[in-house]
């Protein structure tokens, strides 16, 4: 079941542990500064209130038991009370994060650093005015030696055709 559990999170965002709270995937979009790019940041984040699954969330699980939606409310249930029934210290959700009982408080701890994965992007303003400046020049510099060669390719072989 937990791995049901982990694929409708990463699917949908959200996954509500009934009395014992709900995950949820928080997401801030990369923005400018001066001179650089922050990264996004995303996150899985832990509140302690209570809140109860949606409908489609039971119609997911039970397309995934192949059991009717009312069962697997049932099986929800047991299996979440089960699971956060105190005796143990750590609940892993493999992929995600894993739970951990700190005097009899349940806090969350996410394996996701977004960090890893997205870095400041740095860069220096350059004006548009320099840019077309030195490419025309080089454009200018350049047209001249390529007519030349190309004159010089022809005559040699108008001249290497009227010989021979």
């Amino acid at each position: 079941m937990k791995t049901i559990l982990e694929q409708y999170f990463i699917e949908f965002g959200q996954l509500d542990l009934l009395s014992f709270g709900s995950l949820k995937w928080q997401k801030k979009e990369a923005s400018f500064t001066d001179n650089s790019i922050d990264p996004p940041k995303e996150s899985i984040l832990f509140e302690p209130i209570a809140s109860n699954p949606s409908k489609h969330f039971y119609i997911y699980l039970a397309d995934a038991l192949s059991i009717s939606t009312e069962q697997a409310a049932i099986q929800y249930e047991q299996f979440i009370q089960n699971l956060f029934d105190g005796h143990q210290e750590e609940i892993s959700l493999e992929s995600l994060g894993s739970f951990h009982f700190v005097n009899g408080i349940l806090n969350w701890q996410s394996h996701f650093i977004s960090n890893s994965y997205f870095s400041e992007v740095y860069f220096d303003k350059v004006s548009n005015e320099l840019i077309n400046e030195q490419a025309s020049e080089d454009s200018k510099d350049n047209w001249g030696l390529f007519a030349s060669i190309i004159a010089i390719i022809s005559l040699l072989a108008i001249l290497y055709k009227f010989y021979h």
